[in-house]
């Protein structure tokens, strides 16, 4: 069996405040009463254990999604600071200027370990070629990335450590993405 599932929302009520319009073929007609607007789309398919979505923002609305969404708190920001690739200089900096946005993506940067895996060398020449400003410093002889207190270049590493950038494969144009679907 599969379940269909659309969003929606108090903005999709044809209100009798004002006047409501509805398109028939090729004339608009008044609407007379209440009525609801019906999306064009779905939001999710729901298919046995399988759920398909485009938009983790909208599905968010439907469902309870926090098992699988996860901020990081203060302990977990402190861990992310302490792994061996990172150097932090203020971590009660680093924790006060940590919004939402940020504790989420420290999260998926320690769910998908890419600083465990990915040699620092590598991440740097990447960054180069991304242009983004990736500071390390080398201390007992092993290079550290650096992060910074200021909220909007952290903000650009952590996006660059999750790997929310691409490169064109056709025109070698470097893109951000806000979407982590695999091809």
């Amino acid at each position: 069996m599969t379940v269909l599932i659309q969003y929606f929302d108090k903005r999709k009520i044809i209100s009798t405040n004002g006047f409501s319009l509805f398109h028939s073929s090729t004339t608009y007609k008044r609407v007379e009463g209440i009525g609801l607007t019906i999306d064009n789309k779905i939001s999710a398919t729901l298919k046995g254990k399988s759920l398909r979505f485009l938009s983790f923002h909208v599905l968010r609305q439907i469902f309870d999604l926090s098992g699988y969404y996860r901020e990081a708190t203060d302990s977990d920001i402190s861990d992310f600071a302490s792994l061996a690739a990172i150097k932090v200089d203020d971590l009660a900096q680093l924790i006060s200027i940590s919004d939402n946005w940020i504790r989420r993506k420290f999260s998926l940067i320690q769910q998908s370990q890419i600083l465990e895996t990915v040699p620092i060398n590598e991440i740097k020449a990447v960054a180069t070629e991304f242009n983004i400003a990736l500071n390390t410093i080398v201390e007992d002889g092993v290079e550290l990335i650096s992060l910074p207190t200021n909220k909007a270049e952290l903000k650009n590493i952590l996006r660059f450590l999750d790997e929310d950038y691409y490169k064109s494969p056709l025109s070698k144009t470097y893109y951000m993405t806000n979407s982590k679907r695999v091809v």
